[in-house]
């Protein structure tokens, strides 16, 4: 299968104008979100920015990524890959872009709820989907040990975009998005990252 991946740290627009922003950290301005247990999520997930924050963003690890990997933004026709929809596309960290589509696997993938089970299958599709990845772009071991933490960013990130409008009221929730939000805040108070991304590479 030709899975050619085009790399992105070379490009530069014709209009300096249509630039892409750079990865920053996230402004969560609804006021709802920064009280109860949802404070939690918002202080996991500024925890993780910090660390974020830090890395360095030299050119063979950070770029124009696409930022939105999943399979309902790419088709597979006659053993070639055409990736769309880049309209949440950013300039950042390559391992970043990776983590997506590995979270994305493991929500869809997985063929078990467990927590091992997620865990097992996320290292187990990085596995093969790095060896593919390195034929065109190469990452040095210390960016691939990063990929878990990135795939944990990307889980909390998650529950901003459905509660970014949210109005406070939790009967508006579905009993399915309660329950994860009391997941993720129990996992947080455990200090535990989300499922799938306990493991090392």
């Amino acid at each position: 299968m030709d899975l050619s991946i085009s790399i992105f740290d070379s490009y530069s627009p014709a209009d300096p104008a249509a630039r892409r922003s750079d990865w920053g950290r996230r402004r969560i301005a609804n006021p709802y979100l920064h009280q109860g247990r949802y404070r939690m999520l918002i202080d996991k997930l500024e925890a993780l920015e910090d660390v974020l924050s830090s890395l360095p963003r030299d050119t063979d690890s950070y770029g124009l990524i696409h930022n939105d990997f999943h399979p309902y933004n790419f088709h597979i026709d006659k053993n070639e890959l055409t990736v769309f929809d880049f309209d949440d596309s950013i300039y950042g960290w390559y391992a970043l872009d990776i983590a997506i589509a590995a979270v994305h696997a493991v929500w869809w993938g997985s063929p078990k709820e467990d927590r091992q089970s997620k865990n097992n299958f996320a290292a187990h599709f990085l596995n093969e989907f790095l060896t593919g990845y390195s034929v065109y772009h190469v990452l040095s071991g210390y960016w691939i040990g990063q990929i878990p933490m990135f795939m944990d960013y990307r889980n909390i990130c998650s529950y901003f975009w459905w509660l970014g409008d949210w109005n406070g009221d939790e009967s508006e929730l579905s009993e399915l998005q309660q329950a994860a939000i009391a997941h993720a805040v129990t996992l947080i108070s455990r200090g535990q990252c989300f499922e799938g991304c306990d493991f090392i590479l």
